[in-house]
């Protein structure tokens, strides 16, 4: 006999994504993640939003009936999505938001989430098949960057550090797109015979396939040249592993204590 869950026990996840009107892949990692985490049965619901796609945040909450609904913005850094524009568009207080006799629980974005070194290694793996690499191996891990928010280099950082202190890797180094150091000068001057290249992006876009490739002289996923091999990695945002990573972030911010009603 099939138990009938009630409906105050019911949990929803909500997965929030940037999205875009220019770029039709940007939404996709976040529906293949959701699908996944859907076909494990570990929620009761699970419901893809955007900021620039329809289905809208603004609404979605109008989308679930569960009691209980945890959010986890699919973005690698905090910034000014995740600490504005989601809380306002979605009417959260904060971690924990207690409304019209639901919990609304808000998760962290993914990138500072402590497996997801994990993840990266995971995508290295797959870019590097069975690839047995002589010499000293790199891996320099690739964000974006902003001098307008500290926090968006920080998680970039934050992932070196922690994979070198697995050492798996010679080295371990960063480098950006829009601030110092430039990705381009720091695959040139790292000391390695091979330089692993993995975008901390969520998604594939016009910089992953075409401004990197084309600033840093790629020619595929590997480019041997002037005694280094670079390989290039896709976004780690689109490795299936990023399901397993959103739906843990998810359980984490789950356990939080909810407010009590006044």
């Amino acid at each position: 006999m099939l138990r009938t869950i009630r409906e105050e026990e019911m949990k929803a996840l909500v997965i929030v994504g940037h999205g875009s009107h220019l770029n039709q892949d940007s939404s996709l990692p976040v529906y293949e993640h959701a699908d996944r985490i859907r076909r494990t049965g570990a929620f009761d619901e699970v419901v893809e939003c955007f900021w620039k796609e329809e289905p809208s945040m603004r609404h979605v909450l109008d989308l679930v009936e569960s009691k209980e609904v945890v959010v986890v913005p699919a973005f690698i850094s905090e910034g000014y999505f995740t600490q504005q524009v989601i809380p306002r568009e979605l009417g959260l207080d904060g971690p924990v938001t207690r409304r019209g006799g639901r919990i609304i629980r808000y998760a962290g974005p993914l990138g500072a989430f402590e497996g997801m070194p994990d993840v990266i290694l995971e995508r290295v793996r797959d870019l590097l098949g069975e690839r047995r690499l002589s010499g000293r191996t790199a891996l320099v891990l690739l964000g974006h960057g902003t001098d307008l928010n500290r926090n968006s280099a920080g998680v970039i950082y934050l992932n070196a550090r922690r994979l070198r202190e697995r050492g798996v890797f010679d080295a371990v180094e960063v480098g950006f797109l829009d601030q110092e150091p430039e990705i381009g000068r720091v695959v040139e001057e790292v000391a390695a015979e091979n330089v692993i290249v993995i975008p901390l992006f969520i998604a594939e876009g016009w910089h992953t396939r075409e401004t990197i490739p084309e600033d840093l002289g790629l020619e595929g996923e590997v480019t041997v040249r002037e005694g280094k091999t670079i390989f290039y990695g896709a976004p780690v945002g689109t490795h299936p592993a990023m399901a397993r990573l959103i739906a843990e972030r998810a359980r984490e911010a789950g356990e939080r204590k909810a407010p009590v009603a006044g």
